[in-house]
């Protein structure tokens, strides 16, 4: 594990800020790859193999986590290990597909603020955070850094992405699959039954977050992940 890097994918709208002290002091290396510039997940999953040389850790949050999967499709041969959170390995749900566009005309028109505040990342929390202040300042914040092309890049990488629900059972890596208890967005039944089909998966599902884990309960997440990395 000394020799691998551990990349850090976070998600849509998110930038470095998702991954806290806490997790960043758990993983060998650890790089943080830059999702803001392509609009498919094909086109981000090679970028961040261009990222580094060697072993690779892919740490995956969310859309990064669809990407480490698409790098783990690309580069099995690489993998030292691979960390899904909060994940849907599927192609788009035919619903949220057919807002996206819509979202993203809003978007264009100036409205990324009221798109983010109003739809998003509010319906991402467990119930104890939907009053978190700054963790929501937070949110609001990496979502106005990242802007309306960013926006608009990954909403459409998202809503064209395959299914790469494929790629994880064919794995022989170790892969820690973790969720939040409230996950609405990507429930905790989709990981167990993610985690069923792999063959060295360990599945943690962490109390009081929802789709936001690495923010809601960075300390949980740590206490969850270091135990594995360490018995890589």
């Amino acid at each position: 594990m000394t020799d691998a890097t551990a990349l850090l994918l976070a998600g849509n709208m998110c930038d470095e800020r998702l991954w806290t002290p806490a997790i960043r002091a758990l993983l060998p290396r650890p790089r943080d790859v830059d999702l803001s510039h392509d609009d498919s997940i094909a086109a981000m999953a090679e970028r961040a193999l261009a990222a580094a040389e060697g072993p690779l850790l892919p740490v995956g949050f969310s859309m990064g986590a669809i990407v480490a999967l698409a790098i783990a499709e690309r580069a099995p041969e690489r993998l030292a290990g691979l960390v899904l959170l909060d994940c849907n390995p599927a192609a788009d749900l035919p619903e949220r597909a057919a807002v996206r566009p819509r979202q993203q005309a809003d978007v264009r028109c100036g409205r990324l603020l009221d798109v983010v505040v109003d739809e998003l990342k509010p319906n991402y929390l467990a119930d104890e955070n939907l009053r978190n202040e700054p963790l929501l300042t937070l949110l609001r914040d990496m979502a106005m850094a990242l802007g309306p092309d960013t926006f608009v890049r990954q909403s459409e990488a998202l809503r064209t992405r395959p299914s790469h629900a494929h790629v994880a059972p064919s794995l022989d890596c170790p892969i820690f699959v973790a969720v939040g208890a409230e996950d609405r967005l990507c429930p905790p039944e989709w990981h167990a039954r993610l985690a069923a089909g792999m063959k060295r998966a360990e599945l943690h599902i962490i109390p009081g977050a929802g789709h936001m884990l690495p923010l809601e309960q960075p300390a949980a997440l740590a206490a969850a992940l270091g135990p594995w990395l360490e018995s890589l």
